[in-house]
Parts: structure tokens; C-alpha cells; sequence
């Protein structure tokens, strides 16, 4: 799965260089190599942001940049109701309430849903694009109206662009994931990017006990302004980092390809509908989505690709853990949801959730395996009927 597929020499090579230093410091505050620093400087210049703040995993970077954005007890937070729940518990952790509403026909935030939830506790909106742009002029628009801040949770969205701007450096602040099933795959690890220095500087903070990391202060004799916890980043996952950051043209350029190979040879078919974009040109291209009749088309439609060695990719195989409709564990906690049956709260986004499949594109997909991929779509869309 993209970067996962490519580690290799130069991942290994930025390893080696940590430790061939003559002075190793794997605390990225103290003296040292700093591979956590160039990292973020790298990563920062890429994205065309002031700034980055590496930490610990996706999650710790949305934590970040919630807390750095100044989220806390009491706010209300409105994202979408189709997320990976990473998002829901970074809002949950800060002691802020979720509000997840209904999608559009893109598959993210509809705007007008967004719109309905304001209330005067809404501090902030999380947009999630999933592998593509959600309505960013509509979103940007509503916060600026109302003075909320826009938060771009682009976890999944690494490279992908809107109306040409990077998705991350649209709202206030942005973060992404580096696990394995992201562009870029250091094991573990995330990121966030704004070009704020007072939400930089906080989220920092936080990733860090609350250390205010004020130039020429020894770390002990930091003053601190909040809490934090520990969520940072290891100088030798960002040397790994480093090794998949110099393939991230490669990674994006040959999805891409790939994608459109199969697409081309799919858009024909009359019971599948492919899902539209706000910005195609500009969509990640490691993930194809498309919605077939109703749930019980979608399930066989991946009994047949799975008998032909084709996977899917969160729809339908994970959905428990991207809708908001089954999430009793987290949502019940909180009075709004406590009575609810939480299923009936997002009926679109249920609907089209369980009658979609999602499937992985690699980057390494060979010719072949992108006609037998194709082939096998082809099949289970006649099968279906």
C-alpha cells in the first residue's frame, strides 16, 4: 500500500546516517542529528506551509491539532459521520463533543449538513477527505462566516490537491498519518502543518508535556501555559520518514496511473456508479470507490472479488471502525447520543457506506494485475445483474 510497498535502500541509508553521527541523541529537544527536524523542514517545504510538527501516529497529530487550535471541554466539533474513529477520539480525549453529520454525494462533509449543526458551541470544523477533496470553498466560507476554525484531518489525503491547493494547507491547520496504509509508511508516526505560529507552537506543547520550547532555555528550566502529553516523534522514525518523503512523486504519480487504468476500463458498466469528486484531477489515486445497488449487492460483490484475490478496503471489509451509525462505545457517553439509536442519526451516510465498495490501489500494480483487477470488477457487476 504506497509507501509501504517502496521501503527499501533509502529508508535504510537515513538510518545509517543517524548512527554513523559521532554524537546519537534520539530526543529530538536535546543536541543531536535532528532527523525529526529536517524531517518536518522537508515535509514543510513539500507542502508549502511555514511549518510542521512531527509526532507519534496520525491520531497523536490530530490530537495536536485539535488541542493546538485550542479545542477543549465543552466545545462542539462537527466532522463527518465516514472517518477512520481516530478523529471522534481526539475531540472525545479533549473533553469536546463530537458532531458527526451526513455525507454528500462526494463522500465527505456536505456543507449544507454542516451548516445545520452550528450551534453557539461550535468551535471548530474537522474536515476528513477521504483519498479526495471534500467542498473546500463551501466549508472555508461557513467557518469564515461564523468564526470556527477549519481543521483538515488529511490522514488519508497525502498529495491530494483542490482547485491546485495541497488538502492540509487549506484550513488553519492540517494533519496526516504515516502507518501502513498511507502514502508515506514510517511504521508509525504523523504530522501536522499550518502556517500559524501560535497553533504550531501549541500543538507542540502538547505533543511534548506542555514544554514551551522557548529559544536558549536549558528543556528543565521550560515554563509551561497547559498540559500536554507525550507524543513524540523518534528521531529514527524520522529518518524513515526522510526515505519515503524522496519518493512521494514516484508514489502519487504512479497511483495515479493506476487508478485511471482501471477506471477507463470500468466507467461503462451500467450497475455501478462511480463516485464524483468536487476536484477528480486532484484525488488521491491509491483508492477506488464505487456504489453498487444495496448492501446485499455490495457483500457479494466482494465475495467475488475476494474469490478472485482481490481485497477490499474498508468498504465493506472495516466499516465498524468508519461510521459513526455503530460507534455505541464512544458516542453513548454523551447525553445528545445516550437515547439515541445512533444508526438512525446518519441514514444517507449508512446507505451509501453499505452499498459501496472501496478497493486499494497499489502503486506497484503491474499491467497484468491491473487487467485481471479489472476483469474481475467487470465479472462481479455482470454477476450481480
Amino acid at each position: 500500500m504506497a509507501g509501504a510497498e517502496l521501503i527499501g535502500r533509502e529508508e535504510l541509508a537515513e538510518i545509517q546516517e543517524l548512527f554513523n553521527k559521532e554524537k546519537v541523541n534520539l530526543y529530538r529537544y536535546g543536541g543531536g542529528n535532528y532527523k525529526a527536524r529536517e524531517f518536518e523542514e522537508k515535509f514543510a517545504a513539500w507542502m508549502g506551509v511555514k511549518y510542521a510538527h512531527a509526532v507519534s501516529s496520525g491520531t497523536a497529530a490530530i490530537h495536536c491539532a485539535l488541542a493546538g487550535s485550542g479545542i477543549g471541554p465543552g466545545d462542539e466539533v462537527i466532522t463527518t459521520a465516514w472517518t477512520f474513529i481516530a478523529p471522534i477520539e481526539a475531540i472525545s480525549a479533549l473533553g469536546a463533543v463530537p458532531v458527526p453529520v451526513e455525507l454528500d454525494e462526494t463522500y465527505h462533509l456536505d456543507p449544507l449538513e454542516v451548516e445545520k449543526a452550528i450551534t453557539p458551541k461550535t468551535k471548530a470544523v474537522v474536515a476528513v477527505p477521504m483519498w479526495a477533496s471534500p467542498k473546500m470553498d463551501e466549508l472555508a466560507e461557513i467557518c469564515r462566516r461564523h468564526n470556527l476554525t477549519l481543521v483538515e484531518d488529511a490522514a488519508q489525503a497525502l498529495g491530494a490537491t483542490y482547485k491546485g491547493r495541497k488538502l492540509g494547507t487549506i484550513g488553519r491547520v492540517g494533519s496526516f498519518s504515516f502507518d501502513a496504509g498511507k502514502t508515506l509508511h514510517t511504521g508509525e508516526g504523523g504530522i501536522i502543518i499550518t502556517n500559524d505560529r501560535d497553533i504550531y507552537d501549541r500543538a507542540a506543547e502538547f505533543s511534548d508535556h506542555g514544554h514551551m520550547h522557548l529559544e536558549g532555555l536549558p528543556r528543565g528550566k521550560d515554563p509551561r501555559r497547559a498540559k500536554g502529553l507525550n507524543l513524540r516523534l523518534s528521531e529514527v522514525t524520522a529518518a524513515i520518514g526522510l526515505g519515503q518523503l524522496s519518493k512521494i512523486d514516484f508514489i502519487l504519480r504512479k497511483a495515479k496511473e493506476n487508478k485511471k487504468q482501471i477506471k477507463d476500463a470500468i466507467r461503462h458498466l451500467p450497475n455501478i456508479t462511480l463516485r464524483p469528486f468536487a476536484d477528480e484531477d486532484g484525488s488521491q489515486g491509491d483508492t477506488l470507490i464505487f456504489r453498487v445497488r444495496d448492501r446485499e449487492a455490495a457483500l457479494g460483490f466482494e465475495a467475488h472479488l475476494m474469490g478472485k484475490g482481490f481485497g477490499t478496503k474498508i468498504l465493506p471489509e472495516a466499516l465498524d471502525w468508519h461510521f459513526a451509525g455503530v460507534w455505541d462505545h464512544l458516542l453513548k457517553a454523551y447525553d445528545r447520543y445516550s437515547d439515541k439509536d445512533l444508526e438512525s442519526l446518519w441514514p444517507k451516510t449508512g446507505a451509501m457506506l453499505r452499498s459501496s465498495i472501496c478497493l486499494n490501489i497499489p502503486v506497484l500494480m503491474d499491467d497484468d494485475t491491473i487487467a485481471r483487477l479489472s476483469a474481475a470488477i467487470i465479472a462481479a457487476a455482470e454477476e450481480m445483474g
